[in-house]
């Protein structure tokens, strides 16, 4: 048994005690040659643990749960951590996650994008704050570092808010929270005061499974808060990085609690298709049945996995153990090729030459709203704008190859309606402070279940006025990413059941109805 769960058991039965005390019983329980500076430790670092009395002399209880989470029940009207708590305005979810979250100091949250995963870890700083903690923030990128900075500052105007990475070197020593970039965290310790325990905090958390980010996570941080809209990965990082450092998901907050909360904006889903040319379809089935030929090889002749995706990361994980080893041998030539024709295969279909129909088709729907576009290349985002300030929009691209002051304008420009329509392929799906819209069109279609509910995420903000908001999935008709064979099968699942309506639109057939379908102005197919 754990030291934390002989202490807090100690403290079930006899109520509260003091350190000496709770030095004999974990002994007598079992936990023979425990040291009382390894007990006091615990004591400090676990939210369980509350101490009474003096700071030489300190006797010991276990909180209630609304008490891990950070507030007294002693503390005075109208102050203390309850107060700053209820000042906090937190919704229903959000306090039940923290107190989820505040039994075991540590766990992962998983919520859908744009209903507050944020707010609920200022919630958290804020109740271990109270205790004396300090509070390290992990952030994937520096946009994301501004806006946490930003709304630390206006959340918890108490604490002393600093920066690690950006040009920044802030430490806990100076600050109470600290907001980092993963590289800069891992290059520089973020060391604790002495007796003083600390909060981790990681967004976007399910990125640090892998190797360089994973880095990041510190260990001496005994409180832990994970936080993404989807934890998973499509390696073993969840298993051999982030279970043992984060431990369990402790909260789920879901499209279908979302949606009848109204923690988000109601939506419609347009699948629309969209015909291959004759050379597109050509390519696309010379290397399908390459993948399918390839498949059978590997699943009867070499025994790997006949679920496309265990198939997968299966042949990626030979590859890759292939390269370190520095071999060549025929089953990694054979996983090697069956890697590039599936992604061969991918790439016609999500960079289809009709997907940029859809964007005409679209374009007279758009004047006066906010969208966003998500594409699958740079040079497709390109092509995608140009099809847009064709028709009249205001249109630009944000994408990796831009410098940064660029993109930060682009967003801005946006977020002001200056811009209708801002164009992006990958860089907009997380990581980034990405303006509220109403609209999403998303041409690169073949993708994670991940990806997806990010983007969803993008337009799902509450509106003021309520309206509903519209995403338009296209896809290329009998390829891989066509729903009707079974594209996008986990998101679809995920959001059939709470969508207003998921339609079906075929190009350039139902142009028109399109269109009238996302103005309001003429019925669905």
């Amino acid at each position: 048994m754990r030291l934390a769960d002989l202490l807090a058991d100690a403290l079930t039965d006899h109520g509260e005690l003091a350190t000496r005390e709770l030095v004999r019983l974990v002994r007598a329980a079992g936990g023979h040659g425990v040291s009382r500076t390894a007990i006091e430790r615990v004591l400090a670092a676990d939210p369980r643990f509350a101490a009474a009395g003096t700071a030489s002399k300190p006797r010991w209880r276990l909180c209630s749960d609304v008490e891990v989470a950070g507030p007294s029940r002693d503390d005075p009207p109208g102050g203390g951590t309850r107060a700053r708590l209820d000042a906090m305005a937190l919704r229903p979810w959000q306090a039940e996650a923290l107190a989820a979250w505040s039994r075991a100091g540590r766990g992962v949250v998983e919520a859908v994008t744009g209903t507050g995963k944020t707010r609920l870890a200022m919630a958290a700083i804020r109740a271990v704050a109270d205790r004396g903690a300090r509070a390290l923030v992990l952030v994937p990128t520096l946009e994301l570092q501004d806006q946490w900075v930003r709304e630390l500052r206006e959340a918890v105007p108490d604490l002393s808010v600093g920066r690690l990475g950006g040009g920044h070197d802030d430490d806990l020593f100076a600050r109470e929270v600290v907001v980092a970039t993963p590289h800069s965290a891992a290059a520089v310790p973020v060391d604790l005061p002495p007796g003083t325990s600390g909060l981790l905090v990681a967004d976007e958390a399910h990125r640090y499974g892998a190797p360089t980010w994973g880095a990041a996570l510190q260990r001496a941080f005994a409180l832990r808060l994970a936080l993404t809209a989807t934890y998973e990965r499509g390696d073993d990082g969840l298993v051999e990085v982030l279970a043992p450092y984060f431990g369990q998901v402790v909260f789920r907050y879901g499209f279908d609690r979302a949606v009848a909360d109204g923690a988000v904006a109601p939506f419609r889903i347009a699948l629309t298709g969209v015909p291959l040319s004759t050379a597109e379809r050509e390519a696309y089935d010379a290397s399908d049945a390459r993948v399918r030929q390839l498949h059978r090889e590997l699943v009867g002749g070499r025994g790997m996995p006949k679920d496309p995706r265990e198939l997968f990361a299966a042949v990626a994980s030979v590859v890759a153990e292939a390269d370190r080893a520095g071999r060549d041998g025929p089953q990694a030539r054979t996983c090697r090729e069956y890697l590039a024709r599936v992604r061969e295969r991918r790439d016609v279909a999500a960079t289809a030459a009709a997907k940029l129909d859809v964007c005409t088709a679209v374009a007279p729907a758009l004047t006066g709203r906010r969208s966003l576009v998500f594409t699958d290349t740079v040079a497709q985002a390109e092509d995608a704008a140009r099809r847009l300030a064709a028709a009249g929009l205001a249109a630009e691209t944000v994408h990796g190859e831009l410098a940064t002051d660029r993109r930060r304008i682009r967003l801005a420009q946006f977020r002001r309606g200056h811009l209708d329509v801002v164009v992006a392929p990958r860089v907009l799906d997380e990581g980034v402070d990405v303006p509220s819209a109403d609209l999403a069109v998303v041409l690169a279609a073949f993708r994670t279940r991940r990806q997806m509910v990010q983007r969803l995420g993008r337009v799902l903000r509450v509106k003021p006025d309520g309206r509903e908001a519209r995403l338009v999935l296209a896809h290329a008709v009998g390829t891989a990413e066509d729903p009707q064979a079974g594209g996008h099968r986990d998101f679809l699942t995920d959001v059939r059941a709470v969508a207003r309506s998921v339609e079906r639109f075929t190009l350039p057939a139902h142009g028109p109805t399109l269109r009238g379908w996302l103005d309001g102005t003429g019925p669905a197919p």
